[in-house]
């Protein structure tokens, strides 16, 4: 695998979700250059990448969500050591947030619960810097092992035929305790789905399949799916770079 495209076996995420009364010139410089950099350090982290919201158009029936700017922490192993260091850093001011930055901030830690799903595009990439993101987030009644084997064996296969497909994996809210002050959406079962390159070929292919019977999705499944569609705005910033 190439050196730019991590791929951690035991994957967990933090989401941090703003917005900012500032310029997005000065919001972005103080996130790359100073905010991203201050946990990078931290034992686990494998890198970092913001993200906004793209102007792909929903797909038809979803719940279409936009928290605002979203950077994506992933790390090898437990959030607890990232979360122990940015509480700490925090706590004594040896990381401010600026005033720029509105109060509060929605975040969310995340652990897998699948196998990630690769693409054949996937073991070609040479970064992650162009990657776009598809969230489904859903819930379901009936029991977890239903669920799981409808979404690992039928669900996202289906999907991973669409264009410019990379990588999916399923997660969920991890038992890692909260920031202290954020807000943490309760949003159930999350699916991402990594692109290179902008969604649209994915929204598409994945239109065509619902609309046409292909893509059935069971009773079980509670309606509607909370999505979002996002496009990278910074580089992926790989730790120990």
């Amino acid at each position: 695998m190439a050196s730019g495209v991590p791929t951690p076996e035991n994957r967990n995420l933090f989401f941090a979700w703003s917005t900012y009364s500032t310029d997005y010139g000065t919001y972005a410089r103080w996130y790359d250059e100073e905010h991203i950099p201050q946990v990078m350090d931290v034992p686990g982290m494998v890198g970092a990448q913001r993200f906004l919201i793209s102007d792909t158009k929903p797909l038809p029936g979803v719940n279409s969500l936009d928290f605002g700017h979203l950077a994506i922490y992933e790390m090898e192993g437990s959030a607890e050591p990232f979360r122990a260091e940015v509480k700490r850093k925090l706590m004594s001011e040896e990381m401010v947030l600026p005033d720029f930055m509105d109060r509060p901030f929605k975040a969310l830690f995340l652990a897998a619960v699948s196998e990630p799903f690769h693409a054949e595009g996937f073991a070609d990439a040479d970064d992650l810097d162009d990657r776009h993101l598809f969230f489904a987030w859903s819930r379901h009644t009936g029991d977890d092992a239903t669920f799981a084997k409808w979404y690992d064996e039928e669900h996202i296969p289906q999907i991973m035929s669409a264009p410019g497909m990379l990588r999916a994996q399923r997660f969920e809210v991890s038992d890692v305790k909260p920031l202290p002050g954020v807000v943490t959406p309760d949003l159930g079962h999350l699916a991402i789905y990594e692109t290179a390159g902008d969604l649209e070929g994915f929204r598409a292919e994945v239109k065509r399949q619902l609309i046409s019977g292909e893509m059935v999705l069971p009773d079980f499944m509670i309606p509607p799916f909370s999505t979002m569609f996002l496009k990278p705005v910074s580089p992926f910033f790989l730790a120990g770079r």
